[in-house]
């Protein structure tokens, strides 16, 4: 049960009924709440329970699913963004192509209409508004989905070259130590997208492929992470070098961390 201020330029959705509406920024939504004394139940309907046809009573068309807005030059983050916080919705169907429109003397047309016009609102929502008049008119979720994809996404060969590249590039400089293991980790994790470690396909890894796999993909950050740093961490870079068994990165990061501080 919560009581919020309302912005009054914003619709009424579900439950709410107010003249004035605010949008509050939620972990995966954002959140339409009433104003005044009168208090707005955040109770869902089925929406959560599995059910991608359902909605949220407030759930509405001015909702932004993403903090940052899609440019011409982030979409891998903000793709993966977007469908974390779709999941969360339980409408990652829509996009991905599983859940498909019924025909139109189907009883669920109309909700399936009404729930997929609410997604391409908030991906929509999500575009910066330098780009966004380029995709007003795909017809569905789905078709929408792919349309961005096409225009911004690259092939994994380039991607890959262009994420090691830059790992390789990458030196600590002047950067704050957090700031340069933030810059670097963001890198590996692109890079495990495109590129995922391969997995053994014994039953339980009976034959430690994928632990020495695994182990040898923690060995190669560490390294990288070490020989960005700046000069002024060769004592403690020297001393990580020494240690048996060599520590994971988050370990080694957290030992550079301690020397900074200090």
């Amino acid at each position: 049960m919560v009581s919020e201020q309302i912005d009054p330029d914003l619709p009424v959705f579900g439950s709410v009924s107010a003249e004035r509406m605010e949008v509050i920024k939620d972990p995966a939504v954002l959140v339409a709440s009433q104003t005044g004394t009168a208090t707005v139940h955040k109770e869902t309907t089925s929406t959560f329970n599995g059910d991608p046809m359902a909605l949220a009573n407030l759930d509405h068309p001015r909702m932004q699913l993403v903090m940052i807005p899609l440019t011409d030059n982030n979409y891998l983050s903000w793709s993966r963004l977007i469908k974390i916080a779709l999941g969360a919705k339980v409408k990652l169907e829509f996009i991905d192509g599983r859940c498909v429109m019924p025909e139109e003397d189907s009883a669920d047309y109309d909700q399936w209409i009404r729930v997929d016009c609410m997604i391409r609102s908030w991906i929509l929502n999500s575009i910066s508004k330098e780009i966004v008049e380029a995709f007003l008119y795909a017809s569905t979720a789905r078709e929408l989905w792919l349309e961005l994809e096409e225009r911004f996404g690259e092939s994994n060969g380039p991607q890959i070259y262009r994420i090691q590249r830059e790992i390789s590039a990458i030196s600590q400089g002047s950067q704050l130590v957090v700031k340069y293991f933030t810059k670097l980790k963001k890198l590996w994790d692109e890079l495990v997208c495109m590129q995922p470690i391969p997995q053994c396909t014994c039953k339980n890894c009976t034959c430690g492929v994928a632990k020495n796999v695994s182990d040898l993909a923690c060995s190669n950050r560490l390294m990288q992470f070490l020989m960005g740093l700046s000069d002024d961490f060769d004592h403690v870079r020297n001393q990580i070098l020494m240690m048996e068994p060599l520590p994971s990165v988050n370990k080694a990061y957290s030992m550079i961390l301690r020397v900074e501080k200090q």
